[in-house]
């Protein structure tokens, strides 16, 4: 009984489905139709709603510029033309004739005793007057060559304080000392030229007694005293000579004839 009812109702229900189907219009439609308006389609609450809030007002640019102030051109001032001024031409003025009056000679610079401006200034000191151009170790040599002095040497420091005490001291421009090395010789001679004139007899007085202590026994043997006894002292300016020798008094003149002239 159940199953029958079953399939009555089974079979009512595909009685309805039947029904509904064959109710529904066929469409019409095809795929080649136009597709209308779709917002026409649209329903009202799929459609966009309208803004509330209205949009602000750009202002609208404003077409004026406010000018730029240009720079005030700087006038630079043209050159005012110098005009020549006529200069007026001097009135002459009528001098008095002078009478000419004789200008006096001018002084010459030895008259006025004004300096010349070529000549150096007495300020200036004057050279010194030069020697006389004698050379004593020349002398020297000429008459070693002429006369015989053997076994000579050159007198040093030492021996001249020994033989000529204070003779070291006295500033001297030329000096030559010969004394033979052996005390059997007399042979001996000092040629020099003092730096200073004042010295000159302070010279003489230490050749002097040079002469004189040889005599006096220094020179030990009678031959060698004799000698010295003829020994020649000669001054001329500031050049002095003392010479032992046999031809003592032949250099002597020697000596002197070197300031003959």
């Amino acid at each position: 009984m159940l199953k029958r009812i079953t399939s009555l109702l089974l079979a009512a229900g595909l009685i309805l489905c039947l029904a509904a189907c064959g109710s529904s219009p066929e469409s019409t439609d095809t795929v080649d139709d136009p597709i209308g308006d779709i917002a026409s389609t649209l329903s009202p609450a799929t459609s966009t709603p309208k803004a509330t809030e209205e949009p602000e007002e750009t202002p609208e640019p404003t077409d004026e510029v406010e000018p730029t102030p240009s720079p005030t051109p700087v006038q630079t001032p043209s050159p005012t033309p110098s005009v020549a001024t006529p200069t007026p031409e001097p009135t002459p003025v009528s001098t008095p004739e002078q009478t000419p009056v004789e200008s006096a000679p001018a002084e010459s610079p030895e008259a006025s005793g004004a300096p010349d401006e070529g000549a150096e200034s007495d300020s200036t000191p004057s050279p010194e007057p030069e020697t006389e151009g004698v050379d004593l170790q020349a002398f020297y040599d000429t008459i070693s060559a002429t006369y015989e002095f053997s076994s000579m040497m050159d007198m040093d420091t030492e021996m001249m304080d020994a033989y000529y005490p204070g003779l070291s001291a006295v500033s001297k421009a030329q000096f030559v000392g010969k004394i033979a090395m052996i005390t059997a010789s007399a042979n001996e001679i000092v040629l020099i030229e003092c730096s200073d004139s004042a010295d000159v007899d302070t010279v003489r007085a230490i050749l002097e007694s040079r002469r004189q202590s040889q005599i006096d026994g220094g020179a030990w043997y009678p031959e060698s005293i004799a000698m010295w006894e003829g020994a020649q002292i000669c001054v001329s300016g500031n050049f002095l000579m003392l010479v032992s020798h046999g031809s003592a008094a032949d250099i002597a003149a020697s000596f002197n004839a070197l300031f003959a002239e």
